[in-house]
């Protein structure tokens, strides 16, 4: 499906495929591609001489395949990290400018395309270069993995609190969560920081546009700091957790330690006078029986009052 919005005095406004002709030509136009079919693609390569890149190349990491300029157009792969309950996607969106259009291709919803539609809208924000509508859709981006990271940076906050409360099942999933939540968003930024880097040296891109980069660049370059930090908290939590996890092993191990110890030596004395030798002289012993259990009881209690004494029970 292709979305085609045109950014007249108006604002953005929207524009079914068969109305694009009553769009003036020096207006700049914005497509907005999801799931295209075999007849859309073909119409976009006609139209604007738009490639469809292979599917396999979104996950490629490779800077030519993440950013590439060749004649008249600027091509690049840029990946959205959409949060979910439990778990965290990485949706890739190739962009695409040439001449007067951008063309955003997408295979599902991707919330800060939608929330540069809105914004643009409302606001009637009027774009001279569509290079400049890029702009605007990677600053809200970079606005979102800033809010998220600001409310990371709060649940490890309160999570240090908890993990010396209770160490529960829990407690791990969520650490875990939030160590992929930040190393996925560390990833994102350092893709932004080599492709916007491509991107403001570009001939293409006029002068306004990259000195808005450079502002974007500075901000990415302020959260892959506060990226580092929320690492180091995390493996600090995660040390920490380890360790009250160990102490609570060890007073486990020391109870039960300090118990075989203490019935070690009635057991030992049931083993021996539950012998039954022909020859023992205590086998037919008319005290045997009150004397072995005498000697249990008072070891056992000896034992146990030194244990307490030394601390230990």
């Amino acid at each position: 499906m292709i979305f085609i919005h045109a950014s007249t005095n108006r604002g953005l406004e929207q524009f079914a495929l068969d109305q694009i002709g009553e769009i003036p030509k020096d207006t700049i136009i914005w497509l907005d591609v999801e799931k295209p079919s075999e007849e859309e693609i073909n119409w976009l390569k006609s139209a604007v001489s738009f490639e469809m890149p292979p599917r396999e190349v979104f996950g490629d990491i490779e800077i030519s395949s993440k950013y590439k300029e060749e004649g008249d157009f600027i091509y690049m792969n840029l990946s959205f990290v959409i949060q979910q309950k439990e778990d965290i996607l990485v949706e890739p969106v190739v962009f695409f400018i040439k001449g007067r259009y951008l063309v955003s291709l997408r295979y599902r919803d991707i919330p800060t395309l939608l929330i540069f539609q809105k914004r643009a809208i409302a606001q009637n924000m009027h774009f001279q270069f569509p290079e400049a509508i890029f702009a605007e859709i990677v600053k809200i981006e970079i606005d979102r993995i800033g809010d998220r990271l600001e409310i990371l940076g709060r649940r490890i906050r309160n999570l240090r609190k908890e993990v010396f409360s209770e160490q529960s099942e829990e407690i791990i999933k969520d650490l875990s969560y939030y160590d992929e939540l930040n190393i996925t968003l560390r990833e994102s930024i350092n893709e932004k920081l080599r492709i916007l880097s491509h991107f403001i040296k570009s001939p293409r891109v006029n002068a306004q546009t990259k000195r808005d980069m450079k502002v974007a660049l500075d901000d990415l370059h302020t959260l892959l700091d506060y990226t580092t930090l929320y690492m180091d908290r995390i493996d600090s939590i995660q040390s920490s957790l380890l360790g009250l996890i160990s102490i609570r092993q060890n007073e486990a191990v020391k109870v039960f330690t300090v118990l075989a110890t203490i019935f070690l030596p009635a057991t030992l004395i049931a083993s021996i006078f539950g012998m039954n030798f022909k020859y023992m002289p205590e086998l037919h012993w008319k005290y045997g029986y009150p004397y072995s259990l005498f000697l249990m009881v008072s070891t056992t209690l000896v034992l146990i009052y030194w244990v307490r004494k030394k601390g230990w029970l």
